[in-house]
């Protein structure tokens, strides 16, 4: 009888043994499969050059993207005397990625370098430094300001290491402020190199 009982407590054991082992195996399997089939998070530089990209063509005067959870909102305004604004939309990371797709299947072999004065290079310069400074979008604004100046406006959460996911309201929000000229003129080489001037006016807020 106590040869008995222990086999049975031993089959009992090596039971629950083999269903541990089952329950791991499905969940690494699943977790393998979702990190599989999740697309990898755009660079905000991608994505704010393809918003960029639906707006390049038109005669504005402002944009404004701000982001919604994981969505995207894009608000411009054309030039003139109205203030009503003319484009609000609304762009999921789905949509943003066939937005993409869709530029790169229209793009063509050696078409040259960009225009880096255009909506969508700018923004993309915009996205690239919130990159570079590994923080959240909040806020990027562009606004044409004359022929010859633009101006850009990021805000971005900066990242803040081991930071806990519940916490209160309050957001260390960083803003930086660049205006971008063009203009055509003649410099003597020699000079310019000596004087070292910046090409870009930056400004931060206080």
């Amino acid at each position: 009888m106590p040869d008995e009982i222990s086999g049975n407590l031993q089959n009992l054991l090596a039971n629950l043994l083999a269903r541990r082992l089952l329950n791991v195996a499905s969940m690494t399997i699943s977790a393998l499969t979702v990190s599989e089939t999740a697309p990898a998070r755009m660079s905000y530089a991608s994505v704010l050059r393809c918003l960029g990209q639906t707006l390049n063509g038109m005669a504005l005067k402002a944009v404004e993207v701000r982001t919604h959870g994981d969505d995207f909102v894009v608000q411009a305004w054309k030039r003139g005397t109205s203030m009503m604004m003319d484009v609000e939309k609304h762009y999921s990371p789905d949509e943003v990625r066939k937005i993409d797709a869709a530029g790169r299947a229209q793009r063509k072999p050696f078409a040259g370098p960009p225009d880096p004065l255009s909506i969508s290079q700018i923004l993309r310069l915009a996205g690239n430094y919130v990159d570079r400074m590994r923080g959240r979008l909040i806020r990027v604004s562009w606004q044409d300001q004359s022929d010859k100046i633009q101006s850009v406006t990021m805000q971005w959460e900066s990242f803040q290491p081991g930071r806990a996911t519940v916490e209160s309201q309050l957001a260390n929000v960083e803003e930086l402020c660049i205006h971008i000229y063009k203009q055509r003129k003649k410099i003597a080489l020699a000079t310019e190199r000596q004087a070292h001037r910046p090409f870009v006016s930056v400004n931060r807020p206080s």
